[in-house]
């Protein structure tokens, strides 16, 4: 029986196939990937996630009271982080760091605090600045909202801010 030697072209047909479906099964881990990290962005993003902290809870609690919890109007990262993607990557990183607080440190609701810019406020309320009553009746638009609308965005009781002298802003 005579063995025939495989010529280059030979080899190269045997091959194509070979790669094409290693290709395949790459281009479907990749997705898989993609599907897996976008869920798990979308989960983190979620109320119901950040309630799952015990610490976090009682803050949840009071947003679900609020008035920016209809029809979900500002949920938690529209106010706890910046705008964009960058913005809310970097809140996400942040979540990593208190996710290990909270593994390792088990601080209480009091222990914690959510500072929320004004800038973050005038995402969605800037409009309201047009309105001769409204600019009469706020100090400036840099004012720390939450001083006297808290009740807007969480019900529950917590203090809002810490005068400077006691190490806030």
């Amino acid at each position: 029986m005579l063995v025939k030697e495989k010529t280059e072209e030979d080899v190269a047909q045997d091959a194509a196939p070979k790669r094409k479906k290693r290709l395949y099964i790459w281009l479907g881990v990749l997705l898989a990937v993609a599907v897996i990290a976008v869920a798990a962005l979308e989960y983190t993003s979620s109320p119901g996630f950040c309630a799952s902290c015990h610490e976090i809870e009682p803050s949840v609690e009071g947003w679900r009271a609020s008035v920016h919890a209809q029809e979900d109007a500002a949920t938690c990262l529209d106010c706890h982080a910046d705008p964009g993607f960058v913005g809310e990557m970097v809140a996400h990183i942040g979540g990593l760091q208190e996710a290990y607080v909270h593994l390792t440190v088990q601080p209480e609701a009091e222990d914690i605090s959510g500072l929320v810019p004004a800038e973050r406020c005038l995402e969605c309320h800037e409009d309201a600045w047009a309105d001769e009553a409204f600019a009469a009746d706020h100090p400036t638009k840099e004012a720390p909202c939450a001083v006297c609308h808290r009740d807007s965005m969480h019900t529950n009781e917590k203090p809002v801010y810490i005068p400077a002298d006691d190490g806030g802003e």
